[in-house]
């Protein structure tokens, strides 16, 4: 039996959540060919070997909540997840997407996407190459470029009710029995032809560049459901959404959406794929809303929570997203390098200019307030123990304890971030997930049964967040490294990353390590897995910048059998394509 690859003895971990063993992998044309006793696989037997005593081998990552929706159709890597050990990703998420699209809506759908997922709107208007009117078109589109990683996508809400709705009446008011027949038709369609799940937002917060909600967000049930029993296919359909009240903003909204998620559920027989995570306001309102999933599920419903697994927040920069992006002395000094900038930013007379300063926009205004809000929660990059940091090191803490007003405090933290010896850093700004000033609460959701980890947005909120990089979060902090509470057992964090997304979107191919899958995989040294800082990048179309995260301890990461990332190097591999439902 001759091998394109021959992994040796490496510590399996499968992702099915069994017992890590020790075996040869051995793949051919793409396909994982052979599992044999550590040692059992000759190396003749192969064109290439990796030698994997000490490591570990697992199955690729699968990616359930990305943005790459317009990335995808111009970048052939899609970073930062493939940075990542993810070999699958998952688009079209929250309701926003670029198909259907007419002709005449394709600026309609990019100020969407701006708007809600903080994605520069010159980059797409730029990049993405329209090569397409129908959803099935837009498959197409995807399937004909290969990357380093393969794409699978939802129909969004957005981009269906404008294509149905947008030339006849207002894409946000109630539809006609014509028009939710014909989004029923769409969908029927966008499934046929590969789609996975049919996806929406329910947060009136989420507006595009001009302000107009997401549309569907105030979907009635009989338009939902009409798309989900059309979106059905071999007895099975999924229902993606972030829910109003996610944010705190009103818990009683949440508490209804879980209602309304359970008569959908049981009304259509599809499972509702829901985010959660704990917020400030009510720092308990998700286990009561984890009580009323299962209740739910008691009676037949199908509803699943997600979570990230890390604290949600913001990174603050000179360089990216900071409370003085629009005061106008900041701006006047906005285009200087960075050494510069911080330089003129240290003079006094400046800093005094810009402190007291009014803003020039309300966006501004309410990033302030929420950053003033979770000075507790604030962290500089010298903080110890940084992935879940002891309140007591916050920068609220320093403020205090030096007795200067919140906003002076923050300004000479950014300062001292954008000094420090090994590079610029970012203020940790921890929103969500750590009320409790740790990461217990976490904790109990990923060990509750059913919940899905994601949400890390990748290709989204590109200047405040890089959350895709939470694989290797969930590795270097949850596996082998946490001290303020239980960790997650190496079999467990993998199966939450590979087979349990798997499952839930019905992808029969990968997501475990077995004979005849397809050959998604990562060759992993535990010990030196570790991710580095955040840094900038000006790579996106029109010199758009961005926050890339790369990583230590991916010694291999294989994508339908080809090495796409070696030692944290992209090997310029691009077996990736198109994954249709």
């Amino acid at each position: 039996m001759q091998l394109d690859l021959l992994i040796r003895q490496a510590e399996l971990v499968d992702g099915t959540g069994g017992a890590p063993r020790r075996a040869d992998v051995g793949v051919r044309d793409g396909r994982i060919e052979a599992i044999a006793d550590a040692g059992a696989v000759e190396t003749t037997n192969a064109a290439e070997v990796i030698e994997a005593e000490g490591l570990v081998v697992t199955p690729g990552f699968i990616d359930p909540h990305t943005h790459y929706d317009g990335q995808a159709t111009w970048d052939d890597r899609l970073a930062p997840s493939a940075d990542h050990g993810v070999t699958t990703v998952v688009m079209g998420n929250c309701g926003v997407g670029f198909a259907p699209v007419r002709p005449h809506h394709k600026d309609v759908l990019i100020d969407l996407m701006e708007g809600v997922e903080d994605i520069p709107g010159a980059a797409l208007h730029d990049g993405i190459q329209w090569a397409w009117e129908s959803f099935p078109e837009y498959l197409d589109a995807l399937a004909s470029k290969p990357r380093a990683v393969e794409v699978a996508t939802q129909l969004p809400h957005g981009a269906l009710r404008t294509y149905a709705i947008g030339d006849e009446g207002l894409v946000n008011g109630p539809a006609t029995d014509a028009q939710v027949a014909e989004m029923a038709r769409l969908a029927a369609e966008a499934v046929e032809a590969g789609a996975l799940a049919f996806s929406s937002n329910r947060i009136t917060l989420h507006t595009s560049t001009s302000g107009e909600a997401v549309p569907g967000t105030f979907a009635e049930s009989r338009e939902v459901n009409a798309i989900l029993q059309a979106a059905r296919k071999d007895g099975r359909g999924l229902f993606q959404v972030v829910p109003a009240g996610l944010m705190g903003e009103d818990p009683d909204g949440f508490r209804r959406e879980l209602a309304f998620y359970r008569r959908v559920s049981l009304d259509t027989g599809c499972t509702v794929l829901f985010t959660i995570a704990q917020n400030n306001v009510q720092p308990e309102l998700w286990r009561e809303l984890f009580d009323m999933a299962d209740a739910a599920n008691a009676d037949g419903a199908k509803l699943v929570p997600m979570t990230i697994n890390r604290p949600g927040g913001l990174l603050l920069s000179w360089d990216t997203f900071h409370p003085f992006l629009d005061k106008a002395s900041f701006v006047e000094i906005a285009g200087l390098p960075l050494a510069e900038r911080v330089a003129a930013l240290r003079d006094p007379a400046r800093k005094k200019r810009i402190l007291e300063e009014p803003r020039q926009t309300p966006m501004y205004e309410h990033a302030a307030t929420i950053i003033l809000s979770s000075l507790g929660s604030t962290f500089l990059p010298t903080t110890d123990e940084l992935l879940e940091p002891d309140p007591a090191r916050s920068l609220g803490r320093a403020i205090e304890a030096r007795g200067v007003e919140p906003l002076d405090g923050v300004y000479d933290a950014l300062c001292e971030a954008a000094e420090q010896p090994d590079g610029p850093g970012f203020l940790n700004v921890f929103m969500g997930n750590y009320a409790d000033g740790d990461l217990g609460a976490v904790h109990e959701m990923l060990n509750h049964p059913g919940t899905l980890v994601g949400g890390g947005d990748g290709g989204a909120h590109v200047t405040v967040i890089c959350d895709a990089s939470y694989p290797t979060y969930m590795l270097e902090h949850w596996v082998r490294d946490r001290k303020r509470g239980d960790r997650i057992p190496l079999a467990q964090a993998v199966r939450m990353l590979t087979s349990d997304p798997a499952d839930l979107f019905g992808m029969k191919d990968r997501g475990r390590v077995a004979r005849g899958l397809r050959a998604d995989l990562n060759v992993i040294d535990l010990d030196r897995i570790a991710l580095a800082t955040p840094r900038v990048e000006h790579d996106l179309p029109s010199g758009s910048p961005r926050l890339l995260q790369a990583a230590k301890g991916y010694v291999a990461t294989i994508c339908g059998g080809k090495v796409t990332c070696r030692d944290g190097v992209d090997t310029g591999a691009r077996p990736g394509g198109l994954y249709r439902g």
